[in-house]
């Protein structure tokens, strides 16, 4: 049933301090079925208007039909069945296709139908389709299909489901697959992760075969061997034991509201994603290790919280601002800035809690340097949303209550070493983002060249205004920023790689990672004089001089118009006059 559904002051704050307890996440969940009845609904109106005699359409007004009937005679299983992402997913594409003229999978509610029949134990026959030799029951499993049909009649008398002359089984076989039963050789349930860790229980599926999970950058797998499968269970579960012992904040919150993982074929070290179209999903690729795997769930479940939030408050009004995001290297829109900021928020007090119990050096100094990372990206990206005009007042006070709950984290401290990694990794960022995306009018780089040629004093010289441009200069410093992660990512292969010597390395580049930050000043600024066009070396200078140079005004002017100054000295090289970035520095300051 359609009910309206009011979220309540106390949900609204825990939501924004970064929680939510278990009762908040269900009211998200109960939202988001509402949410779904209402799209079948909408796609129904569309299904009534189609051609009858079509077998996509008749499938859909009898899968309907029958899911009905099962919502009236066992209401669990039909919102159980309902309520999967995957039907979210499948709704959202239908409504798309009929806006852009084509017909919908209508077909598809035909098989959900079956699968919520199975599970009510109730009587049905209709026909649906088949998809390279696979019936797909939603959240159950797969029949197989012998013959090469595009369409095969089910029958299921409320104990047995046959399909033409091969397949005869049980409703109760015709479960997901939670390692423990018999295999079949007509049907394959979907991997059924039963996650135990002392006394508290969540069950996730490991959804491969569902062509509306495959919605993601990365694309999912089309099947997992058992090998495979064995290693999602174990990371799952080892992970699952992590959130219950050392993050109870979020361990059962998480349990209500994800109930299907999406693996993904990785494109680098880890890859996870969420979409609102398929709430209660989370998908990723196999994670290193079950710390990486609780903090990739922490990470996208709040992803799903803002999202189940924002379907249900306004918080974003239409806007073309673009801004800067500390764990991005594009412009983000301002709901960018907004999911991304509510996920790290999960992130920071995930490496809050864990950096308190890791007892491994390594994994200590990743947990610190993590957590100080993002910790201090709190106030920059709360304070980047409020500035823009895209917050509704409702959106104003949400982000306002993650800067509030950042702020009550800056009084933990953390171990010198571990927050200068931090802040020089999360500088290396904000470097790379300006000169990437920072643009200068060409006339005002001109007429600031010219004045610096003739020594001239900046004074309260008006500095040309910068903005926001998609990519204004390639930087290819990806070696270098990898092994500034690295440190504290991995401080064992660093430890390797800088002992065997990274190819690919720079002279100056070595030089910064080794410490030798003098010597590095004094060699990136040799490569700026052979050829200053390339904007990593200025990255570089401008890491070395903000290590050497500690209490010298030249860190803000590298850290604050490093853009600038590349574009003023390029305009003096194209005029065939030498300059010294350093100089140039000492000038703009």
């Amino acid at each position: 049933m359609i009910i309206n559904h009011r979220l309540s002051r106390d949900a609204f704050i825990a939501l924004g301090h970064g929680g939510g307890d278990p009762a908040v996440i269900q009211d998200l969940v109960e939202a988001q079925y509402s949410k779904h009845l209402m799209l079948l609904h909408a796609v129904a109106e569309a299904a009534d208007a189609a051609d009858p005699s079509d077998p996509v359409t008749a499938a859909f007004q009898a899968g309907f039909s029958l899911m009905a009937r099962v919502q009236a005679a066992d209401s669990d299983a039909a919102a159980w069945q309902l309520g999967l992402p995957q039907i979210g997913a499948w709704a959202h594409d239908c409504l798309t296709s009929l806006d852009q003229g084509s017909l919908p999978d209508f077909g598809y509610v035909a098989c959900a139908a079956v699968a919520a029949a199975v599970r009510a134990g109730i009587t049905f026959q209709l026909a649906v389709p088949v998809h390279d030799g696979r019936v797909l029951l939603p959240g159950l499993g797969c029949l197989f299909i012998a013959d090469q049909l595009s369409w095969i009649r089910l029958s299921g008398d409320g104990v047995r489901l046959t399909a033409g002359n091969d397949i005869d089984l049980p409703y109760a076989a015709l479960i997901a697959d939670d390692g423990r039963g018999t295999l079949l050789p007509q049907w394959q349930g979907t991997p059924l992760i039963r996650a135990v860790a002392d006394g508290h229980a969540w069950d996730v599926l490991l959804e491969t075969h569902d062509r509306y999970l495959d919605r993601y950058a990365q694309r999912m797998p089309t099947a997992l061997t058992a090998d495979e499968i064995t290693k999602w269970r174990h990371i799952i579960e080892s992970a699952w034991l992590v959130l219950v012992r050392r993050h109870s904040w979020v361990a059962a919150s998480l349990a209500t509201g994800v109930s299907v993982i999406v693996p993904l074929v990785p494109e680098s070290d880890l890859d996870s994603a969420t979409t609102p179209a398929a709430f209660g999903a989370i998908a990723t690729s196999l994670p290193p290790d079950p710390v990486m795997m609780a903090e990739t769930l922490v990470h996208e479940f709040q992803h799903l919280k803002l999202c189940g939030l924002m379907d249900m408050l306004p918080l974003i009004r239409p806007s073309e601002e673009t801004v800067y995001a500390p764990w991005r290297q594009d412009p983000r829109p301002v709901g960018g800035l907004l999911q991304g900021v509510y996920a790290f928020l999960g992130i920071v007090l995930f490496w809050g809690a864990q950096r308190r119990v890791e007892t491994d050096p390594d994994d200590v100094l990743r947990a610190e340097v993590m957590y100080e990372r993002w910790r201090s990206t709190m106030e920059l990206a709360t304070g980047s949303l409020l500035a823009t005009s895209a917050l509704t007042p409702t959106g104003a006070r949400f982000v306002n209550l993650i800067r509030e709950q950042g702020l009550s984290l800056e009084s933990e401290s953390v171990p010198a070493e571990a927050r200068e990694m931090a802040r020089e990794v999360a500088l290396d960022h904000w470097l790379t983002w300006q000169v990437r995306h920072n643009a200068f009018d060409t006339a005002g780089v001109a007429s600031l060249a010219a004045s610096y040629h003739r020594g001239e004093p900046l004074l309260d010289r008006t500095l040309p205004e910068g903005r926001i441009a998609e990519e204004t200069r390639k930087v290819d410093s990806a070696t270098r920023s990898r092994l500034l992660d690295m440190r504290h990512l991995d401080p064992r292969r660093y430890r390797e790689l800088c002992a065997a010597g990274v190819p690919g390395l720079s002279k100056a580049d070595a030089l910064l990672i080794n410490g030798q930050d003098s010597a590095a000043v004094c060699a990136y600024r040799d490569e700026i004089a052979c050829d200053g066009r390339q904007p990593e070396v200025w990255v570089g200078l401008a890491l070395a001089v903000h290590r050497h140079q500690a209490s010298s005004p030249l860190r803000q002017v590298f850290t604050t118009k490093l853009p600038l100054m590349f574009d003023v000295y390029a305009c003096l090289s194209q005029q065939g006059i030498r300059s010294d970035p350093l100089d140039l520095a000492a000038w703009l300051a």
